[in-house]
């Protein structure tokens, strides 16, 4: 057998940019191919993809967050042919987010007929399924319990076991249980550590203060907004409402992408997909979706009749729960809404995710009052938020305490540590420095994982 390497060629000691090539004399085997994004800025593309893409042999997709999908169509403008491996929802969802993302910067990166090209070329496959992507190596698709149909890759390269988690979350969340390991050792562990030095609080402990402080508001007749991330937390969140007895009886209005999101999910309700437990809740309410519920009020997205929805929203006079995107205030719904309701001091602005430093999220989350916000018909206008400011902390990815269970229970012998800051990654090797001795990447860097 032929050494295998690894080169990364992003989200190595950060976030972003995920995409990695294993490699030895004979194959080429890319996992992931995401972008950076940037607030205020353009995305920044994975560096060095654009020179090996016509030279691989396969293409395996963890997950649909654009941070690990959204360079994925440049393959195919740069001269990639083969396959695009990936879990039925994955695909179904990343289409939803290239569409976006063409919206938001145009053709920068791909065009619409890169796109198609991909499209045409995907090839799914259910979690725990064995599937060949090239000659002596078969991949496998492991539940990640991130977000729907988020995927551990487990390579079976002639013989060397190497697991990549892309993203993992340890905690019981509304649809998963948790992120599975395969049932034999690995030889060589991949694992993100976004959350290195974070110990993540039970779901169940937040989702009371969640439902707690919803129903206070909305009995006093105001306003909770609730930003979301379209993909994962949008769901979780609105089925944390949906299961709460005591909000029944107040609106919960959903804009944005996170209403086809909420479709996609609806037909991937079954226990090839989401936890059984969840399903079973469903069925003692008498549910076939979350979503049906009869308090829940999706915002129309016909373009002549959103500003309208929205501000008859923001303006009725009643207690209301506002989910939109997006998920860290950069845009969207979001700032119609905190210019209509920021001003009033007694709605609510509630955070339910991370807030990447230098958005405008982050800056409100730091406790910035003054704000620029873009209206629906693009104009910027400063406001002065008066709004309470509650957080959250809900996370999509495992607790320290969970990848350090990952480490110990994978037996893998080579252990490398992608995605997360510098911090964290130096606060997780000395937590386990008693099982384990995590090595992290050099981006564009050439590195041994294993030998024959």
């Amino acid at each position: 057998m032929n050494d295998i390497k690894i080169t990364a060629y992003g989200a190595t000691n950060f976030v972003g940019r995920s995409s990695f090539l294993l490699s030895d004399r004979d194959h080429k085997i890319l996992l992931d191919c995401g972008i950076e994004l940037r607030p205020k800025q353009y995305s920044k593309a994975p560096t060095g993809v654009d020179h090996i893409a016509h030279d691989i042999n396969a293409f395996l997709l963890s997950h649909a967050h654009i941070d690990h999908s959204g360079y994925v169509p440049k393959l195919a403008q740069k001269g990639y042919n083969g396959s695009y491996y990936m879990t039925a929802p994955t695909k179904d969802i990343v289409y939803k987010l290239w569409l976006d993302h063409l919206k938001i910067e145009g053709r920068r990166h791909w065009s619409e007929s890169d796109l198609d090209k991909v499209f045409r070329n995907i090839r799914t496959n259910d979690y725990n399924k064995k599937f060949k992507i090239s000659d002596g190596i078969t991949a496998e698709f492991i539940d990640a319990g991130h977000v729907l149909g988020a995927a551990q890759i487990l390579i079976d390269w002639e013989g060397t076991l190497i697991l990549y988690t892309g993203d993992i979350n340890d905690r019981v969340t509304p649809m998963f249980d948790g992120y599975k390991l395969p049932k034999e050792d690995v030889d060589v562990l991949i694992i993100e550590s976004t959350n290195g030095d974070r110990y993540v609080p039970e779901r169940s402990k937040i989702d009371v203060g969640l439902g707690l402080l919803a129903k206070q508001t909305a009995d006093n007749g105001n306003k909770m907004l609730l930003p979301s991330f379209a993909v994962g937390r949008s769901q979780e969140i609105l089925i944390t409402l949906a299961f709460d007895r005591d909000l029944r009886d107040v609106p919960v209005y959903i804009d944005g992408m996170i209403n086809s999101m909420n479709m996609i999910t609806e037909h991937y309700l079954s226990e090839k997909w989401v936890s059984k437990r969840f399903l079973e809740k469903l069925k003692s309410m008498g549910l076939n979706s979350p979503f049906e519920q009869e308090n829940f009020i999706p915002i129309p997205s016909i373009s002549d009749r959103t500003h309208s929805s929205r501000k008859f929203v923001a303006k009725k006079n009643e207690g209301a729960i506002i989910v939109t995107t997006s998920g860290m205030l950069e845009g969207g719904p979001i700032h119609t809404y905190l210019e209509l309701c920021g001003t009033n001091e007694n709605n609510v602005l509630g955070f339910t995710g991370y807030q990447v430093e230098g958005t405008t999220g982050r800056a409100i989350y730091d406790g910035e009052k003054e704000i620029v916000l873009q209206s629906d018909y693009r104009k910027m206008k400063n406001i002065i938020l008066k709004n309470k400011i509650m957080k959250f902390p809900y996370s999509g990815h495992s607790s320290v305490d969970g990848l350090k269970r990952a480490m110990e229970k994978s037996g893998a012998r080579d252990i490398i540590m992608v995605h997360g800051d510098k911090r964290n990654q130096d606060f997780i090797v000395d937590y386990v420095k008693d099982i384990a001795k995590p090595k992290i990447l050099e981006e564009g860097i050439l590195t041994d994982i294993r030998g024959s």
